[in-house]
């Protein structure tokens, strides 16, 4: 078992050039957590226990033995694509966008934007992910569906309620 307490870099650095990698496949979910075992593709055991607050990046290096880099590789994760109507007032865009986090993050689903983009993981099914989305009634909102690689650099966007 290979054990891991701490980040050492990033595949793309230049002191890790040349190494064979071996991926260890992490969801969006999974990432910020401190403590996780996994296998690599390669067929090793990873035991990962981090400091708190930090973040299984994609490309994260977790070991190198010199030959060898064990590399942090984002799982895709089916998920709900929405974008905005380029054509709103900012005030409505703006709206629309608060109405759609706020509909998700009664259901304690997290999300990202990146590239003008909402992205949403699917937690129930497509159905009902785009039921929510049609409900809310987003004028020139366009939806789509895509394997996507969640939470690259940092985690998705938490609902931050109480009940």
């Amino acid at each position: 078992m290979l054990l891991v307490r701490e980040i050492l870099g990033d595949r793309d650095e230049e002191r890790f050039a040349g190494r064979m990698v071996e991926k260890l496949h992490v969801s969006s979910h999974d990432a910020s957590k401190r403590r996780l075992r996994a296998l690599t593709d390669g067929g090793t055991d990873v035991a990962v226990d981090l400091e708190r607050g930090s973040y299984l990046r994609h490309g994260a290096v977790l070991a190198d033995d010199g030959e060898r880099i064990v590399v942090v590789e984002r799982t895709p994760e089916e998920t709900l694509i929405v974008r905005l109507s380029a054509g709103l007032e900012r005030d409505e865009l703006l709206a629309q966008a608060v109405r759609l986090g706020h509909a998700f993050g009664n259901q304690h689903v997290s999300l990202e934007t990146v590239n003008g983009e909402i992205r949403i993981p699917i937690t129930t099914s497509r159905d009902i992910a785009a039921a929510t989305v049609r409900a809310l009634g987003l004028e020139g909102a366009e939806i789509d569906f895509a394997l996507v690689r969640l939470g690259l650099e940092t985690p998705l966007a938490a609902p931050a309620h109480q009940h």
